[in-house]
């Protein structure tokens, strides 16, 4: 056991590696190796939501299943809950839940209810209070009505509330939820979303990755970015405005403009970056601005012969920030 405590953050990884050989070629005899975690450290407290955001590639299934127990670290530490994830998963995987979703990991052709109790027998839920239980996990996702229907008859949005029933099912401490919401329609995901929000009032602490930035936005207090196998950015949503360039966002749109008028533009007071995007004939400068002085009236006096220019103000979102910080890590 490592000098990590027990009774600390719910997460906590130190110098996380994990790589992956495969061979290609003629008979196989090329080797390739890639790096999926390239010395991920990462602390989670407990008690609330926390956000995993990434490019596809980036690594967050790889992170999420060695976090799970479902896959051994190549080197470095994970503890979750304080016991280490490579000898300690006989303690740990009965105080774990874990939502994948989709299609698999129910069975189509017995009822939810059918469902639940087969996966309450394997977690060792007593059967003294098992129905009791699945009646209660249920009532809490809205699958009461459709308790004893056959799951090939559910919608995806009634599946997924299922995934989750089953990951509450043996009241676990920490949830891991791997993109709850992917392929839901509009309604569904939102249902989800609440019923996440419900579940940390229990006390469970839930890792969440999602390709949703409004989504983390919503209920992440504290997220973290991986890119290429490494965290780049772990903090409050509002802390990472502000490493990215603060709050505020400033855009102008015109049909196309100069490298002077670019350079002008990046000069003004409190523009800590200018990102240029085209759009057809279109161009659009999105200006990351620290300081709340700037106008939208300098903007538009350092870009003049623009009949058509437009000038607007938003607040940086989350989808700013990630794709500013994982633009960054990339180059």
């Amino acid at each position: 056991m490592s000098g990590l405590a027990r009774d600390g953050p719910a997460i906590e990884t130190r110098q996380l590696y994990r790589r992956f050989d495969s061979r290609k070629g003629f008979l196989f005899r090329e080797m390739t190796r890639t790096e999926a975690l390239k010395g991920v450290d990462l602390v989670v407290e407990r008690g609330a939501i926390f956000g995993l955001l990434g490019p596809n590639g980036a690594g967050k299934t790889t992170l999420t299943k060695i976090l799970s127990t479902l896959l051994l670290p190549t080197s470095g530490t994970a503890l979750v809950l304080g016991h280490d994830v490579t000898r300690e998963t006989d303690w740990l995987r009965p105080r774990m839940g874990l939502v994948l979703g989709g299609e698999r990991g129910l069975y189509n052709r017995i009822s939810g209810r059918e469902n639940l109790r087969y996966f309450a027998d394997l977690y060792g839920v007593p059967i003294a209070g098992r129905d009791a239980r699945i009646r209660e996990v249920l009532e809490r996702v809205g699958l009461t009505d459709a308790a004893d229907r056959r799951v090939e008859e559910y919608s995806r949005g009634m599946k997924q509330k299922l995934h989750i029933a089953r990951g509450i099912l043996h009241r676990p401490e920490i949830l891991f939820l791997d993109e709850p919401t992917i392929g839901l329609d509009p309604k569904s995901a939102r249902e989800t979303r609440k019923l996440i929000r419900s579940l940390v009032t229990d006390g469970v602490t839930i890792f969440l990755t999602t390709h949703y930035m409004f989504e983390a936005e919503e209920l992440c207090p504290r997220l973290a970015i991986l890119s290429k196998g490494r965290i780049v950015a772990r903090d409050t949503v509002d802390a990472l405005r502000a490493l990215v360039g603060g709050d505020r966002t400033l855009e102008a749109e015109a049909y196309g403009f100069d490298d002077r008028e670019v350079d002008a533009v990046r000069a003004l007071p409190g523009v800590s970056k200018v990102v240029t995007e085209e759009f057809g004939p279109m161009m659009r400068l999105t200006l990351r601005v620290r300081t709340g002085e700037l106008t939208l009236d300098q903007v538009r006096g350092r870009l003049p012969g623009h009949a058509e220019l437009a000038v607007r103000e938003r607040r940086t979102s989350l989808e700013d920030v990630y794709l500013d910080l994982v633009e960054e890590e990339a180059r």
